[in-house]
């Protein structure tokens, strides 16, 4: 069974990069109807790498295949008015504008929400930006570097003593689309009660910003600022990353309390370890942990990772392997759950995917579709929705317009 408790909903989807692409394929997910507005002459993910079979490409981009699918494309030269007009027709048929350009560029086109409002009275407007819409930096840039700096989420990463670390990925991008999406269910919910559209904008490095509850709470009651710990806890010992047999193959482990301890020394035929007194409490494990990890690496590196998950699990130790991309899409548990999809894509075939983290009385959201190819559904937007002619579709293709 496929949930899709947006169907019916309409989307323009003005997203750059990563974070709203990300947002608005979520709601395509969740059965929304989303038309990308692109254009030929400002391709973005379409030409990052990396690429189907290593073959550059518009319609190979892993990036861009990643975050777009279940989407029509609709290409505009929104630098022609009759380009923006069209824009503006598309909105006036929508419920929901999505857009993060930088500071002001909406407006500058015409396409603002105090602009659109007069289309379509009740559309919910969506703006993201690194800092926001308002406030003194909200004119600023900022790519997931400086927002995982700017909302003090690097300030706790990294090892004892070290400097800060920025965690690897798009993390920023996926987390603040997250926070979209809540925003704008709520904001459907209001304008379904009222009849009420809204403008919504949101903050990446606020949306970030609120993973940090435990060190914003400890500075608020008594001005403490967190130590960098590395893949340790400040509470749990051991906790860490450990070596297993074979290259880069890792298991973590999490101890909590005595009693696990102990059943991680009997799995690791060191029951010794218990008596200790270095080892014997967690109080006295957390200062002594530059001596207990590498006895626990020197048990797991004669095993492979599967093989130390099983035995800890077996005894409730908390542990798991630490997966790379290619394990994680091939896992046979994430499979069996029905979180990896593989869309079929006309150019790049079946690619897996991570779809809904969660399901619905035995249904998930779903991937319906591949990413769109450039300009895909130019045809069916603009002459089927718009109703735009035959004759002037071909002479605002040929005028550049359209594409």
């Amino acid at each position: 069974m496929t949930v899709q408790p947006l169907q019916g909903i309409r989307i323009a989807d003005f997203g750059q990069i990563i974070a709203i692409p990300y947002t608005a394929q979520m709601l395509a997910w969740l059965g929304a109807e989303v038309i990308l507005i692109e254009t030929e002459r400002r391709l973005t993910t379409r030409i990052w790498p990396p690429f189907a079979e290593a073959e550059p490409g518009i319609n190979r981009s892993g990036g861009f295949n990643l975050v777009n699918s279940s989407k029509m494309s609709c290409t505009l030269n929104l630098r022609e008015p009759e380009g923006v007009d069209l824009a503006k027709q598309i909105i006036s048929v929508s419920d929901v504008v999505l857009e993060n350009y930088s500071s002001g560029t909406m407006e500058r086109m015409g396409l603002g929400y105090q602009d659109v409002r007069g289309l379509r009275p009740d559309v919910v407007y969506l703006s993201l930006g690194a800092f926001g819409r308002t406030g003194p930096m909200k004119d600023l840039v900022g790519f997931h570097s400086v927002i995982n700096l700017f909302s003090g989420l690097a300030s706790v990463t990294g090892h004892k003593g070290s400097h800060p670390r920025i965690m690897g990925g798009l993390f920023p991008d996926a987390f603040s689309g997250c926070y979209c999406v809540l925003a704008l269910l709520e904001a459907l919910y209001h304008r379904a009660k009222t009849g009420e559209g809204q403008y919504i904008e949101v903050a990446m490095t606020e949306a970030l910003a609120t993973i940090l509850p435990e060190a914003v709470m400890e500075y608020a009651l008594d001005g403490t600022e967190p130590e960098r710990v590395g893949n340790r806890h400040r509470e749990k010992a051991p906790h860490n990353v450990f070596r297993c047999q074979g290259e880069e193959n890792w298991v973590a482990i999490s101890v909590d309390g005595d009693s696990q301890f102990q059943a991680l020394a009997q799995a690791a035929g060191s029951p010794g370890w218990v008596d200790d007194p270095r080892f014997a409490t967690s109080e006295a494990r957390l200062g002594h942990q530059d001596e207990l990890d590498p006895l626990i690496e020197n048990w797991t590196k004669g095993l492979q990772a599967p093989d130390v998950v099983v035995r800890l699990q077996a005894v409730g130790v908390p542990a798991g392997p630490v997966l790379d991309s290619a394990q994680v899409l091939a896992d046979p548990h994430m499979i069996d759950r029905g979180f990896v999809q593989s869309p079929d894509h006309p150019e790049v075939g079946p690619r897996p995917m991570g779809a809904f983290a969660w399901g619905v009385d035995g249904g998930r959201p779903g991937v319906a579709r591949s990413a769109p190819l450039l300009g895909e559904h130019n045809r069916k937007v603009i002459q089927e929705l718009l109703q735009v002619p035959d004759h002037e579709f071909k002479r605002l293709m040929e005028q550049g317009v359209i594409g």
